[in-house]
């Protein structure tokens, strides 16, 4: 009976340490597998080094940003800021992802983590964040010449400072600024792809309170203690639409100051009447702020 024990205590051991061993070789065959891999060019990243830019102590990457503004959801004057959605998309060359032929490749988003991507924020900024449903909203491309285009789907609440000396007839001018967090003037450049035509949506914007006038887009410097860096800008101009405020405003205030007036043409007498003409207005200004 021992030695029976025994002899299955031995083959229990045994095929459990086969099971570990065939359980460990997957899993570095896993790891192996989560390497950047693409069909046709599976050499592609050999060697290759996402810490580094590319030409990486040469000549600084060139960056072409076009913008896509999908909303403006708010614009607030008390804080001073406006959130907006936005499609941000950098295209740059990059030598060492040059492949044979004239097609392009939409990647797995989840690969740009294998790759060296511009370090890209939005200047003012108080907060983003980068849409996840139901996958992180990115898109990464690949061209035989070794272009690469990463999109992103961020939204932001940026602030912009506001002269309201001329509430309600007043205009304001905000700005959307774009600049490389890091890399200073000598090893990122950013441009415009097609000057006020990189950016779109701004037309079709459908706002409450403000009509978008114009916008325009620019480039300038920033000069900072940590170097010189290059920054895009596009800069908008908001009116403030007069008819919202008077039918919002204007005309509800107008009609209990009317309403007020009724009460001298009300007897002395008649407590009741005078009551609910003051309860009236006083339930209307509660409502309208």
């Amino acid at each position: 009976m021992r030695h029976s024990l025994h002899l299955t205590f031995m083959c229990l051991s045994l095929l459990t340490g086969r099971m570990c061993i065939q359980g460990n070789q997957f899993n570095i065959k896993a790891s192996r597998s989560d390497k950047l891999s693409l069909p046709g060019f599976e050499n592609l990243t050999a060697g290759y080094n996402k810490f580094l830019r590319p030409n990486f102590g040469g000549e600084p990457v060139q960056i072409a940003l076009t913008l896509d503004i999908a909303s403006i959801s708010s614009i607030s004057e008390s804080n001073m800021d406006y959130t907006a959605t936005i499609y941000l998309r950098q295209r740059w060359t990059d030598q060492r992802l040059v492949f044979e032929g004239n097609k392009s490749f939409t990647l797995d988003a989840r690969l740009v983590e294998f790759l060296w991507v511009p370090d890209t924020y939005i200047v003012e900024s108080k907060k983003s964040f980068l849409h996840e449903v139901t996958v992180g909203n990115r898109l990464i491309r690949l061209f035989s010449n070794g272009t690469v285009l990463y999109a992103l789907r961020i939204t932001t609440t940026v602030a912009c400072n506001m002269d309201l000396s001329k509430y309600p007839m007043d205009t304001q001018t905000c700005k959307l600024q774009l600049e490389s967090w890091g890399y200073d003037g000598n090893d990122v450049e950013f441009s415009w792809l097609r000057g006020n035509d990189s950016v779109r949506g701004l037309e079709n914007l459908r706002l409450a309170q403000y009509t978008i006038q114009q916008y325009f887009t620019l480039a300038t410097r920033s000069q900072q203690e940590t170097g010189n860096y290059t920054r895009l800008v596009l800069q908008f101009e908001l009116q403030r639409n007069v008819l919202y405020f008077i039918l919002e405003t204007y005309v509800p205030s107008t009609f209990l100051v009317v309403l007020s007036w009724v009460s001298f043409w009300i007897s002395l007498d008649s407590v009741p009447a005078r009551t609910c003409i003051g309860e009236g207005k006083g339930s209307g200004r509660s409502q309208h702020h």
